[in-house]
């Protein structure tokens, strides 16, 4: 079931994700909050540094798709900001500090990231060294 092909598909559909979504959120950024319906933000930098790192995540995903096997310590800093995502993203809702209509925006790509981040740790399994007997 898992081959390399797979694994490379599946790096750039993240690659192809990530650059889909970095650049059409750059381009509704000022538009987007009242799309949403929430309050413009004060500091749209914010907004933008965070947009500039979702689009490396997607270079990243390319390089790695390159080279599968390559590139191991890209795959474990992927996975860990991918998983780590999920938490921080609950501990908003938790602390209740965003909009609703914001969690409900962010809520499906926050759960493809967590997914991304799972299929990441089942690539780092799959690829690991194999022990000779």
């Amino acid at each position: 079931m898992e081959t390399d092909r797979l694994y490379k598909v599946l790096f750039y559909i993240g690659s192809g994700w990530n650059f889909v979504i970095s650049a059409a959120l750059f381009v509704l950024t000022g538009s987007l909050p009242s799309i949403i319906g929430i309050e413009p933000p004060r500091y749209p930098i914010f907004i933008h540094f965070n947009l500039t790192s979702i689009f490396f995540f997607g270079c990243i995903q390319w390089i790695l798709a390159r080279d599968l096997h390559g590139h191991r310590s890209f795959v474990k800093m992927l996975m860990w900001a991918k998983l780590a995502m999920g938490p921080v993203f609950l501990y908003s809702i938790v602390l209740g500090s965003s909009p609703k209509e914001l969690i409900g925006f962010l809520a499906p790509g926050m759960a493809l990231d967590v997914i991304f981040g799972l299929i990441f740790w089942r690539f780092l399994v799959f690829s690991r060294p194999k022990v000779a007997v």
